[in-house]
């Protein structure tokens, strides 16, 4: 039997997650003339063509910021989007901890602050610290949105942001999510959501 190549999965994965987030967010946004991102976690930033294409939709510019630990993983996500993101949008990396925003002037006030497979179940003072300034730095009628790979890593960031003063205003599990095989119940973006700051 052949194998599907990696890129092929890739796209398949990011188209999913382009309509899931669409349907997610267009209820919450309103177009307007210009709109910033946060990618909190980013790692070489494989959903930015996504995320540039939907704040497109919503607004006549949009800035769109990446934030990750691996200096790596930042330095692929600038040689492959720093350029070549749209005609309307920008885009820059930093390599930095998402627990850690307070020190990071140079990030713009966002509309939307991103995390996409988000590992609560790893670290979960860590990540509560990453929600809690991630809401901080967001615009007051700002929306932070996550994915997850696992049921119950989902249950538990939702609990997380929500007992920080988040609002859940929005859920979807993913019928096309792609089944991973190095973990017993963990696909690609299985869980969706989305919250407002207030």
């Amino acid at each position: 039997m052949a194998h599907t190549p990696f890129t092929d999965l890739l796209q398949k994965d990011l188209a999913t997650l382009e309509t899931n987030l669409r349907t997610l967010l267009d209820p919450h946004l309103e177009e307007t003339d210009h709109l910033n991102l946060l990618n909190l976690a980013c790692g070489r930033g494989d959903e930015t063509g996504v995320l540039a294409k939907l704040l497109a939709e919503k607004s006549k510019s949009a800035h769109l910021q990446g934030v990750d630990i691996r200096a790596a993983e930042i330095g692929q996500a600038n040689s492959r989007w720093k350029d070549n993101v749209g005609e309307h949008t920008t885009a820059d990396f930093l390599t930095h901890r998402g627990d850690r925003l307070h020190d990071l002037a140079q990030i713009d006030t966002p509309d939307i602050a991103f995390l996409r497979h988000q590992n609560y179940w790893n670290d979960a003072p860590v990540w509560n610290r990453i929600f809690d300034q991630a809401l901080e730095r967001l615009e007051d009628d700002g929306l932070l949105v996550i994915t997850s790979y696992f049921d119950r890593e989902h249950a538990l960031a939702t609990k997380a942001l929500k007992n920080l003063g988040a609002i859940q205003v929005g859920s979807l599990v993913n019928s096309d999510s792609r089944a991973l095989s190095d973990a017993p119940g963990k696909s690609v973006d299985k869980h969706l959501a989305v919250f407002r700051k207030k």
